[in-house]
């Protein structure tokens, strides 16, 4: 029997089964690009290769802060420095309780390489084509109260 004559055979019951394994064998694509960033090693050097000289992003922490601190908020950064925050759902009444290096991808980074060895949870998840932290969420300490806070970044725009 040669090979058409077994996928002929096979195709008989699993000719869906073919199709998908073919859709999703071309979906996923070669090289760097098929495998998913998920150290922060990886996400690093991702991260360095993009060379991103300034960027906006909306950012929404979680934390035992003010009101007006848990909204999204949108940063812009240049040179690694944090040149503008806006609220987006109000103004922001305690700018000067924001930890602008928690607002920065470089600034996160590092607080995952700090909290990576110290923190009972650490859940971080990476942007695929730039290496940002799309999703952190670090807990210090199960045993104290209110010591949790996560960021999620969204609408990153690199210039």
């Amino acid at each position: 029997m040669d090979w058409a004559q077994e996928v002929s055979v096979i195709g008989k019951n699993t000719s869906g089964m073919l199709a998908l394994g073919l859709l999703l064998t071309a979906c996923a694509g070669t090289g760097k690009d098929a495998e998913p960033v998920s150290s922060l090693a990886e996400a690093l050097s991702v991260w360095q290769s993009q060379a991103v000289a300034g960027y906006e992003v909306t950012i929404k922490q979680t934390c035992f802060c003010p009101p007006d601190l848990l909204q999204p908020m949108r940063v812009t950064v240049r040179e690694g420095k944090v040149i503008d925050i806006e609220g987006l759902e109000q103004p922001l009444n305690h700018p000067e309780v924001l930890d602008e290096r928690r607002l920065t991808v470089e600034g996160l980074f590092s607080l995952i390489a700090d909290s990576s060895e110290s923190a009972s949870k650490l859940v971080v998840q990476y942007d695929q084509q730039y290496g940002f932290p799309v999703t952190l969420e670090i807990d210090g300490s199960p045993f104290i109260a209110d010591d949790e806070f996560s960021y999620r970044l969204s609408d990153f725009q690199a210039y």
